[in-house]
């Protein structure tokens, strides 16, 4: 293992910002290369950790001649961010991952974006780990952007449940996974749970999922258990369930869970008084992709996503 430098920032009042990667070199110089980018943001813990674990797997529970093609990992990029609970940069709360390809020239995180770029431009493969934006808690999916340059058959290699197969605005046009792409690199988001608990069971699903990836793809010779045949959603297929109330929200069902149309999967509760003030029930046969993670809830939001099923 190497590990490397990918970018300085000194700063005038902390300790310099410094992000580094550790290479794994593969044995096969002929074999395909991947990069993995984890934490861009200050509350993505779960992608944080999942990163790191995947350093430690690749430097000591793998043997090297196993590891055919490079593999970079870069666990934390904003560190800033995340020493604060700050979800973007701190100094002008910009997202990094709305500054790709980056200007060397310009603002800082434009700079950040740039050197980061600069570093993994090239790979054949590359694996952005995500937190979802919004307060919910999701089974970890694949997210393609339908630019022309998604490979939908690689992305079900991975062996998850759900690919979401998302029509492009513009403002994707300045996120990582479609310069990536752009710049002839296959680019996956893998979409984490926002909980800001790290849940062991879910990561240890996320990085299965990266190795089936790896193995499948020749990257390494680590074979792992086939994991689903992913079915590819869009949002036409994706039933929203809002909140006609405000009030503290219980799910009854989980994210995952297959649910029948008209079953109760959830209930506000008057915040005051303590009775049942609306039940939701799910309008369709289907499963749970995600549901709103917090006790507080307020009129409009959304409750539920519901993958249709027929």
């Amino acid at each position: 293992m190497e590990k490397i430098e990918i970018l300085k920032i000194e700063s005038l009042s902390r300790a310099p910002l410094v992000v580094e990667g550790y290479l794994f070199k593969g044995s096969n110089p002929k074999a395909p290369r991947v990069a993995v980018v984890g934490a861009m943001e200050g509350d993505s813990i779960l992608p944080l950790y999942c990163a790191s674990s995947l350093v430690d797997f690749f430097k000591n529970k793998i043997e090297e001649e196993k590891i055919k093609g490079d593999i970079l990992i870069i666990p934390s990029i904003n560190h800033y961010a995340l020493n604060i609970g700050k979800r973007f940069w701190p100094l002008d709360n910009t997202d990094i991952n709305m500054m790709f390809p980056g200007y060397e020239f310009g603002e800082t995180t434009q700079r950040i974006a740039k050197k980061v770029f600069d570093a993994i431009n090239g790979y054949d493969y590359g694996i952005i780990l995500e937190r979802r934006p919004d307060p919910a808690t999701c089974v970890p999916y694949i997210k393609l952007y339908k630019s022309g340059y998604e490979d939908l058959l690689a992305a079900k290699r991975f062996g998850f449940k759900l690919i979401h197969h998302r029509t492009m605005k513009s403002i994707d046009t300045v996120t990582l996974q479609y310069n990536w792409q752009l710049w002839g690199t296959k680019a996956f988001s893998v979409i984490c749970p926002s909980d800001n608990q790290v849940d062991k069971k879910i990561a240890s699903q996320i990085n299965q999922a990266i190795i089936r990836f790896m193995d499948k793809s020749k990257i390494i010779n680590y074979h792992i258990f086939n994991g689903y045949e992913s079915t590819i959603m869009d949002r036409n297929t994706i039933s929203i369930v809002k909140s006609p109330k405000s009030g503290i929200f219980i799910p009854k069902e989980l994210a995952g869970n297959y649910v029948s149309k008209d079953q109760i999967i959830g209930e506000i509760v008057d915040s005051l008084e303590g009775n049942i003030i609306h039940q939701f029930l799910a309008p369709c046969n289907g499963m749970i992709t995600c549901f709103y993670s917090n006790s507080l809830i307020y009129e409009h939001a959304v409750t539920f996503r519901i993958a249709r099923i027929g």
